[in-house]
């Protein structure tokens, strides 16, 4: 664990394991404990960077708003004092967005990106769903209560069919020893509600895999199909099960998704992750469900479950 100034802001970071430099950019109100569960397996064959975004962990709590852009430039700056760039990089929800500003603005400090279950801008649906969040958070409810009132939006009925591993899930919040605080989670919130990414995502030359969960309710599949449109070198993969969670719930067959691609020629169409075995404990694979290719944009490959392959969103 290090600590370094970049951007005039104070971060918090970490390296591990041994191979190619990889970022990991957590979502809205999240440190780097976020990946806890991904960085064990992915640094078997990475150089592992986590780092809490400003506002998060044991990162600075300046003044918000956030811009997205800012935090952005915050993880460029972070790569270059590091020396390591060109870097692959996955970015989750907010971080999708972090890396998105990092695909047009700082494009020469990453080789490949990946945007897990990401949007390019806010719908009214996710505006309700972040004021509902600020509410609960601004009345002081306890954060075990925010958060299963929140997991229907990140997890599948799956998991919330088990209420005893659902209240686990949530207690984690409890066993934070650097919870984001209400002035930091306002911060990153004011700079995401705001940015669209639609208009620049065209001139972004890193091969991307935008990686989404066929049942995400809080960033739809459509919300890919967009990103994967815009993007010049974009591909398209949609597992077919998983929501907004899907790291947590199923994180098997989510970092095989994001290794397989990382791995490979990112030009080259990836081969369809396919669920393994039978419905078992929380991130082990799903049932089996079949998958679909298809082609979209300029002959970009597309990875689809068999159920969202005739939908008019995919063309």
């Amino acid at each position: 664990m290090s600590t370094t100034t970049v951007n005039g802001v104070r971060l918090r970071y970490d390296v591990q394991g041994d191979g190619p430099p990889l970022l990991l950019i957590a979502g809205l109100g999240l440190s780097s404990l976020a990946w806890a569960a991904a960085v064990p397996r992915l640094r078997e064959g990475f150089t592992v960077i986590t780092f809490d975004n400003r506002g998060t962990g044991l990162s600075e709590v300046p003044p918000g708003p956030y811009p997205i852009d800012t935090l952005g430039d915050d993880a460029a700056a972070l790569v270059e004092h590091l020396g390591v760039g060109p870097v692959s990089a996955v970015g989750w929800s907010l971080g999708g967005s972090v890396l998105q500003s990092m695909l047009v603005r700082h494009g020469d400090v990453l080789s490949k990106a990946v945007l897990l279950n990401a949007f390019p801008s806010y719908t009214g649906v996710q505006d309700a769903w972040l004021d509902a969040g600020l509410a609960l958070r601004r009345a002081g409810v306890d954060p075990v209560a925010i958060g299963i009132h929140g997991m229907p939006w990140a997890f599948t009925p799956r998991l919330l069919a088990d209420h005893a591993a659902t209240e686990a899930q949530a207690e984690l919040a409890r066993k934070d020893p650097h919870p984001t605080t209400l002035a930091g989670f306002e911060a990153q919130a004011a700079g995401l509600r705001v940015y669209d990414s639609r208009a620049d995502l065209p001139s972004a030359t890193t091969p991307t895999l935008v990686l989404a969960g066929a049942e995400d309710v809080l960033t739809p599949v459509a919300q890919s199909v967009e990103m994967a449109e815009l993007l010049p070198h974009g591909t398209l993969q949609v597992l077919p099960r998983g929501g907004h969670g899907m790291l947590v719930e199923y994180l098997d067959d989510t970092l095989a998704a994001i290794i397989a691609y990382l791995g490979a020629d990112p030009r080259a169409r990836p081969r369809p992750v396919g669920p393994v075995g039978p419905v078992g404990a929380v991130g082990a694979a799903a049932e089996p469900v079949g998958t679909a290719v298809a082609v979209i944009g300029a002959g970009r490959p597309v990875v689809l479950p068999d159920d969202l392959a005739d939908t008019p969103q995919v063309r």
